[in-house]
């Protein structure tokens, strides 16, 4: 029996921004004045000194970090005075070999730093703040020896990719954030510099990119600049359109800005980005291309791909672990969806056929507002899911072809309200049925998970925290939920839920064996054709998507399968007392965690 294959780009980081800034940038934290402010609103509700020094500890970490990266900075913060954190020199902080390597003595470092709290005295919210924290800095000790097998650069995720989108969303709200954000075109130059030479050095380590990943990157590169005509370049003009909608500028001073815009990206973008494809374009024609296979056959690949693993899922299994029971979820996949099938050739008919969706973005947002009350909390405070705004944007056409189908851009901390998603309206995905994916986006995913944790009013430092097994997992475990919502018939939506978690249950298979057993192209062939996958295109991209993004199917379906496991547990502990809706508000209470530290949590937050 053939089964329904969802293509893999439907799993391709479609959240793509929730965590881009923190991927980017949160490796390295200075240490820089302290601005002891956030404390200050909690400070009548501490019961002792423990509880108020952690709070000033989880502040330090914040705007640390924050002053670290001026383009973080912005997106986490709509308004940094509150915060002082308003004169920053602006800075995109650095990436180099030497700041990488050095980075296990500061994580080190603040891992002592916890230690010296009692944790018995700190209140629950800090006590979950605490193991947080203390998992991720552990998690993060292998990285200084492993840093050149990572990949800043890459066709879907990486930053050249990545940073026109969050620079067309830099916000105008003075005239300061105009002058930051031209700082921060006039760095991008040098920025680049240093990952052009991050790249060489990751040649001489045989842990550069594949061919197939070059040669889209330098394409990419190549399109984003076009014909350097800079009046057409997707920067300059939504410059122009976030400009015209400024009140606090004459008509002389705005044509100042536009004027020093041109400058800025002639003078830094353009060569930032011909720096990239020159640079890769040269260590190609080296030989840098050497490996035409996955991290196994790099230096120090296995072990890295095992780093990604627990970070990206925040899974405390082994990869081989996960891969035995990944396998066997598929298996049920397949045997589930023929009992359903073999039943009702009607039902087949319409699982085989066409699937489309009249329904616009926003019509399936608020379908779906309405249709989740019975298993998702709607309110939590004084807030309600009624109330939450967002704005759908659909992506330039300049990066249509290197973007996924659709993804969330998370609000600042102090303005959760600021909701996006954008919508790639790309002709190659014109017959793309949105409604499961603007579910795994929107509601109740992406942005309902983020509005929800906003309402608990967790530490600010929570929000930078990022753990992609929770965050997609969450999405991806609700948009199989999805199809429940969308069909009547609900022996038709198992059958969609299960050929999805089937199709990505596969995909992870193959990221495994790619990357961690050495699977070769013909090796990935052989295993997808017992599938009944042998169209050699698909299997080609399939076997580059996971090249190219190692470890990125796993936090999907992993965190998926994590939280299936936790539900399924809780429910067999709690037998009739089991109730979904608490199950999810549970869960979504704990806020992005690693599941060791969600199991934990769990039944306490279960509890209230």
């Amino acid at each position: 029996m053939t089964l329904k294959l969802t293509t893999f780009s439907d799993f391709f980081k479609r959240n793509l921004f929730s965590s881009i800034i923190i991927g980017i940038f949160i490796i390295f934290l200075c240490a820089i004045t302290v601005f002891p402010l956030l404390s200050e609103k909690k400070e009548n509700s501490f019961e002792n000194s423990t509880q108020q020094n952690f709070n000033i500890y989880a502040d330090k970490l914040l705007t640390d970090q924050l002053s670290s990266d001026t383009l973080s900075l912005h997106f986490y913060l709509s308004d940094t005075s509150k915060y002082g954190l308003d004169n920053i020199t602006p800075t995109l902080g650095n990436y180099t070999y030497e700041s990488m390597t050095s980075s296990q003595n500061h994580f080190i470092n603040e891992i002592n730093l916890l230690k010296n709290f009692n944790y018995k005295d700190l209140s629950t919210e800090q006590q979950i703040t605490y193991d947080v924290l203390m998992e991720y800095f552990k998690d993060q000790l292998d990285f200084s020896d492993l840093c050149l097998c990572s990949q800043v650069l890459s066709p879907t995720t990486g930053l050249q990719a990545q940073l026109p989108v969050l620079l067309c969303e830099y916000s105008f709200s003075s005239q300061k954030d105009i002058e930051n954000y031209l700082s921060i075109l006039s760095l991008i130059k040098d920025y680049y510099g240093q990952i052009c030479e991050f790249q060489k050095l990751k040649a001489e380590n045989n842990s550069f990119i594949s061919k197939f990943a070059c040669d889209k990157i330098i394409a990419q590169c190549k399109e984003f600049i076009g014909n350097k005509n800079t009046c057409e370049n997707l920067l300059h003009t939504s410059f122009l359109n976030r400009l015209s909608g400024v009140t606090f500028l004459t008509d002389q001073e705005k044509n100042n800005y536009i004027t020093r815009d041109i400058n800025v990206i002639e003078e830094s973008i353009y060569p930032a980005y011909e720096n990239i494809a020159n640079t890769l374009w040269s260590l190609q024609k080296k030989g840098a291309c050497k490996n035409k296979n996955g991290l196994f056959y790099l230096k120090n690949g296995r072990d890295y791909y095992e780093y990604l693993v627990k970070n990206y899922t925040g899974s405390s299994k082994s990869v081989s672990d996960l891969k035995a029971e990944i396998q066997l979820n598929l298996t049920g996949y397949v045997q589930a969806i023929y009992s359903i099938l073999t039943k009702d050739p009607e039902l087949e008919k319409k699982f085989y056929g066409k699937t489309e969706s009249d329904l616009k973005p926003n019509d399936i947002i608020s379908s779906l507002s309405k249709k989740i009350s019975n298993n998702f909390p709607t309110t939590v405070g004084d807030n309600r899911l009624s109330e939450i705004s967002y704005t759908l944007k659909y992506v330039d056409k300049s990066l249509e072809d290197f973007l996924s189908p659709a993804f969330y851009l998370t609000p600042p901390i102090d303005n959760p309200q600021h909701n996006i998603i954008y919508i790639n309206g790309s002709e190659s995905m014109k017959n793309q049925d949105f409604y499961a994916t603007i579910a795994h986006e929107g509601i109740p995913g992406h942005m309902y998970q983020s509005w929800f944790f906003s309402s608990t009013n967790p530490h600010p430092v929570r929000h930078i925290i990022n753990y992609g097994g929770y965050t997609e997992g969450w999405a991806t475990y609700v948009e199989f939920m999805s199809y429940q919502y969308r069909y009547k018939d609900q022996n038709l939506a198992k059958a969609f839920a299960c050929s999805s978690a089937y199709s990505l249950a596969l995909y992870s298979i193959c990221d495994i064996g790619i990357n961690y057993d050495g699977w070769t192209f013909k090796d990935t062939a052989k295993y997808l054709a017992d599938y009944n996958i042998t169209d050699k295109k698909v299997c080609e991209s399939i076997f580059q998507s996971v090249i190219e993004e190692p470890a990125n199917y796993l936090q999907y379906y992993v965190g998926f399968m994590e939280i299936t496991r936790l539900k399924d547990s809780l429910k067999k502990k709690l037998g009739d007392s089991f109730n979904s809706k608490d199950f999810h508000k549970a869960f979504l209470a704990v806020g992005p965690a690693p599941f060791d530290v969600v199991n934990k949590w769990i039944m306490y937050e279960y509890a209230k």
